[in-house]
């Protein structure tokens, strides 16, 4: 009887424990609560996303033939003024992203906020190289219609241009929506032009032929899930530097 006794309490114990651990996990005043849950549930959806775009690439024959049929559709569609057009657009891909990622750093240093400008050059420029890698590890060809577009050689999957436009844009969002005068309201339009920028950039590239559906997929996914793990290291780093500064300022008042 004892036993049981002990037993259901420590059921109960375990149960306490773990409701504590998910409402801290929420918690928006703590800097291990609902910034931190968020991040890494972006990321998470990102990686999934991510990994069953490149299983079904890599072996899944419905989507290839489905990104073809989307590719075709788009070139037998094609006009010269929504060619002009897109090809203003998708320069918003590169080469200006690798502008703002310039002009970003720049600024950021001047501005004295070292620990953003870490996480800025981190992001966007490990996103770079972690672009290089998948495209490199997968070997995609392009769309057999890029030929008339392209003037060099690359891979297909992901989307270099749509990967690098999630991370740049989404955190030039974040960076001002985190300003102390941008009201939430603010914050969230900033956050919809980026996504917009984002989404147009993406079709930019289905428009030119020059990456499949999947690929612009596959490049917003890893560029979210890279972007939002860069973010819960910040997130984590800062937080705890000023956990630990108020700890000490508490103990020597």
């Amino acid at each position: 009887m004892a036993d049981e006794e002990g037993a259901h309490d420590r059921q109960g114990t375990y149960l306490q424990r773990g409701w504590k651990f998910v409402r801290a996990r929420f918690d928006p005043k703590s800097h291990l609560g609902l910034g931190l849950t968020i991040r890494l549930l972006l990321c998470a959806i990102g990686i999934w996303a991510f990994s069953g775009l490149l299983d079904a690439v890599l072996d899944n024959e419905t989507l290839v033939r489905t990104d073809r049929l989307i590719a075709a559709w788009f070139t037998a569609h094609d006009t010269p003024t929504g060619r002009a057009t897109f090809n203003v657009i998708t320069q918003l891909g590169s080469p200006v992203v690798w502008a703002l990622m310039a002009i970003g750093a720049i600024y950021l240093w001047f501005a004295h906020e070292h620990a953003l400008l870490v996480s800025w050059v981190a992001a966007n420029l490990g996103g770079k190289a972690l672009e290089y890698v998948i495209k490199n590890t997968v070997h995609r060809s392009r769309p057999e219609y890029s030929a008339a577009y392209l003037h060099g050689q690359s891979y297909s999957f992901p989307s270099g241009h749509t990967m690098g436009s999630t991370i740049c844009y989404l955190m030039i969002a974040y960076i001002i929506a985190s300003r102390p005068r941008v009201s939430r309201r603010a914050g969230i339009i900033v956050h919809l032009v980026a996504i917009a920028i984002i989404a147009t950039v993406a079709l930019s590239r289905l428009y030119l032929v020059v990456h499949y559906l999947s690929d612009v997929l596959g490049g917003a996914a890893a560029g979210l899930a890279w972007l939002s793990l860069c973010g819960t290291a910040r997130h984590v780093v800062v937080g705890t530097g000023h956990a630990t500064a108020a700890g000490t300022t508490a103990a020597s008042a």
